[in-house]
């Protein structure tokens, strides 16, 4: 590879980088629900107080976490993570569509396409640092390695796609499910290799074993019994999750995107090369199918309706990079044909037109989301500062604000009362709040043996004032109903 090839790469790699962190420029902590529920799993992992239960499907992240927790302080940290995974996910995307086809553009282009995935608070994205975000290179690589390896009938890399799936089980199992329906209509059109390696294949047994036994382990369920209740659990019902509205395709991705993904599918079905890339063209069909089931029944099948959208979404990228390549080839036969004198720099002016507009397009409306998936601050530096302070204090139970509580364990270690969602009982804090009667809030207290209350407003119940700042932190066990 030459040099300025790799420049290329390198000022990609800023671009993901800058686009990715740009909402955190003035906002130093994690934005998300599940980043700051995955920061306290990790932290409880570390102190032998670990959930489980649902929350230990994604054990292998949390330990992820946790160990990189041991070298920088994890809060401050979070807001570089989810624009440093997302220029290494683009890496591993580069790598995968060079090798895949040989062709170092329609790998960088790639990368391009990746970084204007747009990201909201329901369908996620590359904004959070999340087990889904996590998971997303390996996806990348797995199916690699899974299509190369039939396709050129070598066994190393189909086991190293065995390997990956293996990892993602405990990390996020989902983003193992989903691929199942495609992967599977794949390897039919190379049954014959398949038949003939049946024992090898075999193997692949091991990622269902590993799923169910990790649910028994979760569950307290018995092998047999586990196989039962997976099954059920695989049926994601509307409600499934906390906010579920009629999702738009423009969430995830820029009109430019989809038309040269379009066109990318019309360039490959042109050169007849549908059996080289046919996972890749599978793989958005299959999403999409299912995204249309869950419209029709309301069920979504092996993953959340939610995360198939976002699955569609990062299969995009590598299509939306062949119809752009295709469109440049386009244009260079043109020129050729034509009476342009100067037919190079032409050729290479043009191409730098289409490619800035391409970009201009593709991120033009990146900031633009529905009312109610717009990124939310669930602390600012007055509660972080306010938590802080509690940090060194003796334990005891926390009742604060339901927003504020999800940061509570993570950065205080302190246990919350009830947070927004997971943990706790969030009707009994917001009822706590608002009463403004302080026999109720004392019954509260002694209730849920709660030991500090933290306030944004004075609360008149000759409680110990303990802390008061811009907030207030009241010491408040033992105390006379």
């Amino acid at each position: 590879m030459k040099n300025q090839q790799r420049f290329f790469i390198v000022l990609v790699s800023i671009f993901i980088f800058l686009l990715v962190y740009s909402p955190h420029i003035n906002y130093p902590f994690p934005f998300h629900i599940d980043e700051w529920h995955h920061i306290t799993e990790a932290i409880k992992l570390g102190e032998g107080d670990y959930s489980g239960g649902g929350i230990g499907y994604r054990i292998g992240f949390h330990v992820f976490l946790l160990g990189l927790s041991y070298f920088v302080n994890l809060i401050s940290m979070y807001q570089f993570l989810p624009a440093i995974w997302a220029v290494f996910t683009g890496l591993v995307l580069f790598y995968v569509v060079y090798k895949k086809t040989d062709n170092y553009w329609i790998a960088l282009f790639s990368m391009i396409f990746f970084a204007s995935l747009k990201s909201n608070v329901n369908i996620e994205g590359l904004w959070f640092f999340t087990s889904l975000t996590f998971s997303i290179p390996f996806i990348f690589l797995y199916v690699f390695f899974f299509t190369e390896g039939i396709e050129k009938q070598n066994k190393k890399q189909i086991l190293m796609s065995l390997a990956i799936m293996a990892f993602l089980v405990p990390v996020h199992s989902i983003s193992v499910l989903f691929a199942i329906p495609f992967l599977f209509v794949y390897c039919l059109f190379h049954l014959a290799y398949v038949k003939k390696e049946w024992k090898f294949f075999s193997l692949f047994f091991i990622i269902p074993i590993l799923g169910i036994m990790l649910y028994s382990l979760l569950n307290h369920l018995s092998f047999l019994k586990s196989i039962g209740s997976i099954l059920g659990d695989l049926q994601f019902k509307k409600g499934w999750g906390v906010l579920e509205i009629n999702n738009s395709f423009f969430e995830i991705y820029s009109l430019i995107g989809y038309l040269f993904a379009f066109l990318g599918v019309y360039s490959i079905w042109r050169v007849r090369e549908f059996r080289k890339y046919l996972a890749y063209l599978l793989w958005p069909v299959f999403t999409l199918v299912s995204i249309l089931i869950f419209k029709m029944t309301g069920i979504s099948f092996l993953a959340p309706y939610q995360r198939i959208f976002y699955y569609l979404a990062i299969s995009l990228p590598f299509l939306s990079a062949f119809g752009l390549y295709y469109l440049l080839n386009l244009k260079d036969n043109f020129i050729m044909n034509s009476s342009i004198r100067d037919k190079e720099y032409a050729k290479k002016f043009i191409s730098m037109v289409i490619i800035m507009l391409t970009v201009l397009f593709a991120v033009y409306s990146y900031y633009e989301l529905p009312e109610q998936l717009k990124v939310y601050h669930l602390i600012e530096q007055k509660d972080y500062d306010s938590l802080r302070f509690l940090e060194n204090k003796s334990s005891g139970k926390l009742m604060a604000p339901v927003d504020i509580s999800m940061a509570s364990y993570a950065v205080s270690g302190k246990m919350p009362v009830g947070a927004m969602y997971f943990y706790g009982n969030r009707t009994k804090t917001e009822e706590f709040f608002s009463s403004g009667n302080c026999r109720f809030m004392n019954e509260v207290i002694n209730q849920q043996k709660v030991k500090y209350v933290l306030s944004e407003k004075p609360i008149d119940c000759n409680w110990n004032l303990i802390y008061n700042e811009t907030n207030l932190i009241y010491s408040v066990n033992n105390v006379s109903s």
